[in-house]
């Protein structure tokens, strides 16, 4: 039926009510068929989300959109494929919105992304939407909440979060460090004993891991990127100490020279085929670390970082959405408490709705939820510029000199310094 005759439907059956009459059956034609009676009918509305690249967080999501548009006729969701490589995504996003594109209702972003985007006046606030949906914040992470709120306003619901994690062999350490001393003293002691390649493993290629492992560092030696007034400090003896100690990693042989060009994936595969004591890397590993085919499946152990780097994607609604209200219809659900749930339960991603840990029968089917949780506790937001990629470039490529031994640790923090402040990167919003 086309939307024309169901409106005419509707306007007839409105005048009808005006009328004070109802709507009665049709009276037979004289010698004749009886007539039809238009009925109204609401064509459904399309709602886009995009940003979505990995297979199995796909999968959920289409169960879980099967279920809301059961839920919900009035509203169908497409999902848009995204490019896989996070930059490549971002460059998409942020060309798509700037033309005003209105095809897509439902952004899914990085944290860092943030402020850029609702600088850029390409977000629409959710102050108001979550209070009438009654979207309650304080069972959110603390951090999460934070990152997505940008000069005092909502700007993003938190969907999932994640962090930098210690990954340690429980059959080799009795306990998990606490400090970088420690890490470093245990991944020695570790390496020796058990006739390991490696100690500790980590990121230590020249992109972004590597500027939060950084910051993980510097934060645990009490230094920042910038003050309380946006200012740039990074140049100080906190920063300076932590640096000291990256580089230390490696010339003690607490870390192999060959963290230098690691990944995620090679530091993982390293750790799983039982070369390391200790690792850091995000949550996805967790699950990868209990397969079959894993050679410590069974023998790892999860614990916070000394200071731990807060990762995660939140749900934006396009300013340019032609459907706002259905479109955060959908972003309400994917927040609620069933959908989060899943998220933790099938090992996708660490939901950001922080209520779901303390679920029992959830923390039964899978206990290392409770470690999960306290060490996503201590997760600290990445620096906030309005040119984040810029600034992550400036930390990782100067730090990464450092550690191939190209420079000192004196002009790795000045540079650091100098060019930030140069590429006036300090501002936050």
């Amino acid at each position: 039926m086309s939307l024309r005759i169901g409106l005419l439907g509707l306007a007839i059956l409105g005048l009808l009510a005006a009328c004070g009459s109802a709507p009665s059956a049709p009276t037979p034609l004289p010698n004749g068929p009886t007539p039809t009676v238009t009925v109204p009918f609401e064509m459904p509305v399309t709602v886009a989300i995009i940003g979505v690249s990995n297979k199995p967080t796909l999968a959920l999501l289409d169960e879980q959109i099967a279920r809301f548009e059961a839920d919900n006729p009035d509203i169908l969701v497409e999902v848009i494929h995204a490019p896989s490589k996070t930059l490549e995504r971002r460059q998409q996003f942020a060309e798509q919105l700037a033309a005003g594109d209105e095809r897509n209702d439902i952004y899914l972003l990085d944290l860092t992304w943030l402020p850029e985007f609702a600088a850029n006046g390409w977000l629409a606030p959710l102050d108001e939407p979550a209070r009438s949906a009654g979207i309650d914040l304080d069972r959110f992470f603390p951090a999460s909440v934070q990152a997505n709120t940008v000069d005092g306003q909502l700007i993003a619901l938190p969907w999932t979060v994640d962090g930098g994690l210690l990954y340690y062999r429980r059959d080799l350490l009795p306990r998990p460090p606490t400090d970088w001393d420690g890490v470093q003293r245990a991944a020695l002691e570790a390496r020796s004993a058990a006739d390991l390649p490696a100690g500790y493993l980590w990121q230590g290629d020249a992109y972004e891991s590597l500027t939060c492992h950084t910051l993980e560092f510097v934060w645990a030696y009490g230094g920042a990127v910038f003050d309380e007034h946006g200012a740039v400090v990074f140049d100080s003896p906190e920063t300076r100490a932590a640096l000291a100690h990256m580089r230390d990693l490696i010339d003690s042989g607490a870390s192999p020279a060959e963290v230098t060009s690691s990944h995620e994936g090679a530091t993982l595969a390293a750790f799983r085929s039982g070369e390391a004591a200790m690792m850091r890397n995000w949550a996805y590993a967790w699950d990868r670390l209990q397969e079959a085919d894993s050679a410590v499946a069974g023998r790892v152990g999860l614990a916070p970082l000394p200071a731990s780097c807060l990762g995660g994607c939140s749900l934006a609604l396009s300013a340019y959405s032609l459907h706002p209200e259905q479109a955060f219809r959908f972003m309400a659900f994917l927040v609620g408490e069933e959908q989060q749930a899943q998220l933790a339960l099938q090992g996708v991603q660490p939901p950001a709705l922080e209520a779901v840990y303390d679920d029992a029968d959830l923390l039964a089917a899978k206990p290392v939820l409770a470690d999960l949780h306290a060490a996503l506790r201590t997760t600290r937001s990445r620096p906030r510029s309005r040119d984040y990629d810029r600034l992550s470039e400036v930390i990782y490529s100067e730090v990464h000199k450092l550690l191939l031994g190209e420079q000192g640790v004196e002009t790795t923090a000045a540079r650091i310094q100098q060019r930030l402040r140069l590429g006036a990167l300090g501002s936050r919003p």
